[in-house]
């Protein structure tokens, strides 16, 4: 990989990001099903806040993306960062048509092991550059 990146910058963004997936873990602890989102004002302000949190991650992983010149993700396989990534233009662009079908997978089958990975990587990086 580039000497130019900073690894400690990474490290704090993926710690970071990690944070936000056990504020997602949190927030999503009394989420039933996908209709929880949208059967009452409590499940629309969870929607809401689990959707600002995964639009955060999306955006912080395009940016880590970006600095590792995509070399970093593609050492750990098994994730669908692109679809991390693109979840952020997704609820950006297209925040009136969130689909809280979607939205409930991605809580219950998909963030849990991002966090794992996440976990993993931070650990990696430590050990190489500290």
């Amino acid at each position: 990989m580039c000497n130019k990146i900073d690894w400690e910058i990474i490290i704090d963004m993926l710690q970071q990001t990690a944070e936000t997936l056990k504020r997602i873990k949190w927030s999503f602890t009394p989420v039933s099903n996908a209709d929880f989102f949208i059967a009452s004002a409590e499940g629309l302000e969870k929607l809401d806040a689990i959707s600002m949190k995964l639009l955060a991650i999306g955006e912080i992983l395009k940016k880590i993306d970006q600095k590792t010149n995509k070399l970093l993700f593609s050492q750990y396989p098994g994730i669908d960062w692109t679809g991390f990534i693109g979840l952020r233009d997704v609820i950006a662009h297209g925040y009136y048509n969130l689909d809280p079908v979607r939205i409930f997978e991605i809580c219950s089958k998909e963030t849990e092991p991002l966090e794992l990975i996440i976990k993993k990587i931070i650990d990696d990086l430590k050990q190489k550059f500290h």
